[in-house]
């Protein structure tokens, strides 16, 4: 019998298609653990850490630093770790070291093994974080990449979707110990799972990338200009701020609400009603960047973000209001999280993406890193209250949502519509039928 051609491609294609998206669940499990556990969930711990070990507020957000300098230092050694390893392999090691961060955090005893852990954790995060799997998804999606970053993201956020709430049970039963070791026995699980779903590339496993030929993969970019050296100038501090405030206030959010003289379960279902928001607005966000274009959609999830701030910014008298705030931030934090890779596909070309990405993302990084201990330290200085801290983190964002709307304006006429090449552009030729 003989098979026609177009079956064939169909088939090939199909099988292609099945591949990636394969690939693509496994990069979100990594990133599930690399970033949701370790730096969502574990803000559950934080609150019991510093009761049961005696830390002060500053020693609980010392921490958070030492996780995030291993982050950052771990994200400017990427290029050369994975010249030395393949990108399956080398997630797969930085996600061991997360696995083994969190088995020490259950061993700690003092302050420096608790450093050292989050050290551990830190590494983890930069070698199988949002970097590498940017560019494996890179590597695999010519087409829907934004989709399938999109889908990776979202794995943040599903990790405090009932995890805070069933580590806040283990702590309180069990005890902080049992809760750390249990983490750490799933993120080995979830870690030979991804090991078995991820390639380093298409070639590995005698395949195209998903889209590779097709009409979609050739559209043009928003505006093939590089970014002015006096838009990066302005842009990347900025995006260190944006650092601080989804890294340093998402972690200290659990702390900021007891610290208001809420119980422990009202944080980890407020924590858990901030990541339903937050993975719901992930989606959200690149729907409706697609559809509207990121300019826009970056004024509308702005707002929210601000919202929640002004309302983490305020004294609580209600659990009503701390959900209400938590559902705010999270949802307004979406833009924060998918934003980075989205506004570097708009701004760059194609061979500039993978460096543009890079640079975002590490600025990102600092951010988290620069003022991991800022909260901490104002709270020492303010009685134990957060508030003041969440109210330089408004300030912060504000200035965030300005800066990239303008460079929006500036740079692409304020048309990011990178799904609709056929519409009018300031810097882009018009397409038509």
């Amino acid at each position: 019998m003989i098979v026609p051609v177009n079956q064939k491609a169909g088939e090939r294609d199909m099988k292609k298609t099945h591949r990636a998206w394969l690939v693509c669940i496994g990069c979100a499990l990594l990133l599930f653990c690399t970033s949701g556990l370790t730096i969502n969930a574990f803000t559950v711990f934080q609150p019991y850490i510093m009761e049961f070990n005696r830390f002060s507020n500053t020693q609980s957000s010392t921490l958070i630093t030492v996780r995030s300098f291993c982050s950052f230092l771990s994200m400017l050694l990427t290029g050369v770790y994975f010249k030395k390893l393949s990108l399956r392999t080398g997630m797969a090691l930085g996600d061991l070291c997360t696995v083994l961060g969190f088995a020490l955090y259950g061993l700690a005893v003092s302050y420096p093994q608790y450093c050292v852990a989050s050290a551990l954790v830190g590494l983890g995060y930069g070698f199988a974080g949002m970097i590498p799997i940017t560019i494996v998804i890179g590597h695999w999606f010519h087409e829907k990449r934004t989709l399938a970053i999109s889908i990776c993201s979202c794995s943040t956020g599903l990790s405090t979707l009932g995890i805070p709430t069933i580590l806040t049970m283990l702590v309180e039963r069990y005890g902080l110990r049992t809760a750390f070791f249990a983490e750490a026995a799933a993120i080995l699980l979830l870690t030979g799972l991804s090991f078995l779903l991820v390639r380093s590339d298409p070639a590995s496993a005698g395949l195209e990338p998903y889209g590779e030929g097709t009409a979609q993969q050739k559209k043009s970019r928003t505006s093939q200009r590089p970014l002015p050296g006096r838009s990066y100038a302005v842009l990347l501090p900025m995006l260190i701020l944006m650092g601080a405030v989804m890294s340093v206030g998402y972690s200290h959010l659990a702390v900021r609400i007891r610290s208001n003289g809420f119980d422990s379960y009202t944080a980890a279902n407020a924590v858990m009603i901030s990541g339903l928001m937050l993975t719901g607005g992930k989606l959200a966000y690149g729907w409706f960047s697609e559809q509207f274009g990121c300019f826009r959609s970056n004024w509308g999830f702005g707002m929210l973000l601000l919202a929640g701030l002004v309302l983490c910014g305020m004294n609580w008298h209600s659990t009503q209001t701390v959900y209400a705030a938590a559902a705010l931030f999270g949802a307004g934090l979406s833009m924060t999280s998918v934003g980075l890779s989205a506004w570097a596909g708009d701004w760059c070309s194609e061979e500039q993406y993978d460096s543009t990405v890079r640079h975002f993302q590490t600025a990102y990084m600092a951010g988290g890193l620069l003022f991991s201990s800022f909260p901490g330290f104002l709270a020492d200085r303010a009685g134990g209250s957060y508030i003041p801290a969440y109210r330089v983190f408004l300030a912060f964002s504000v200035l965030v949502v300005l800066c990239v709307q303008g460079v929006y304006l500036v740079h692409t006429g304020g048309f990011a519509l990178r799904r609709f090449p056929h519409l009018p552009r300031r810097h882009a030729p018009r397409h038509h039928a």
